[in-house]
């Protein structure tokens, strides 16, 4: 089963990973906003000890998730800062991902998630999901918006159940999704857990969340 959860868990990090689209915002990269993109990615501290892992390189695309359903234009919009970091626990078997996006100004930041978050987007989050990992082995259920405490201006937690199954087995892997808003900063955090994990679950990503929050400017 941890064999199976670890690549299951690559798979769903990597789905965000697209080609660049005519409908992706500008990248104007500015040093000072990549280095406090960097600070205010997930890091060891946030985690505490047991997890390994560190800085990724982001994505070429920064639409995603990526659906017929939803497919908003954001080539008027550009981020000045990206920064992504990746954490496995081991044995326990949760990965966590981070994504902090810099734009050029507070309004842009909230013009990017009012087009995204809409109500399609649970629908959109399922079907990346099913493009990505979905298979004879895989079945993933409808994706929910649930409570989680508002951390940020924009707070918004989302959770995809997916029923795996190996040889005669069958268990519930949770990609749960939480974004936050502030300012010009915008974050994902994507935490991957098998569902015996659910009672630490929402305590240790309220926690991660807080830590991450905390460091996002007005």
């Amino acid at each position: 089963m941890r064999t199976l959860l670890v690549a299951l868990a690559a798979a769903l990090v990597l789905a965000s990973v697209a080609l660049a689209d005519p409908l992706d915002p500008k990248k104007v990269l500015v040093p000072a906003d990549e280095a406090y993109a960097a600070r205010v990615a997930l890091s060891q501290a946030d985690l505490g000890e047991g997890w390994s892992g560190g800085a990724i390189k982001p994505p070429s695309s920064l639409k995603a998730p990526v659906c017929p359903q939803l497919r908003p234009d954001f080539s008027d919009l550009t981020i000045t800062g990206h920064a992504e970091s990746a954490w496995d626990n081991g044995n326990g078997g949760i990965q966590v991902v981070s994504d902090v996006e810099v734009w050029r100004t507070p309004k842009q930041m909230a013009a990017h998630y009012k087009r995204m978050l809409r109500p399609k987007i649970n629908a959109c989050l399922r079907y990346a999901l099913l493009k990505d990992v979905g298979g004879t082995n895989v079945t993933i259920l409808p994706v929910k918006r649930t409570t989680f405490p508002k951390l940020a201006p924009v707070t918004r937690h989302y959770r995809a159940p997916l029923w795996v199954k190996s040889g005669n087995q069958r268990f519930t892997v949770y990609s749960d999704l939480i974004y936050l808003g502030k300012g010009r900063t915008q974050v994902y955090i994507n935490v991957i857990a098998p569902a015996s994990a659910e009672r630490q679950l929402k305590g240790f990503e309220t926690r991660i969340a807080r830590a991450i929050a905390a460091r996002m400017r007005g």
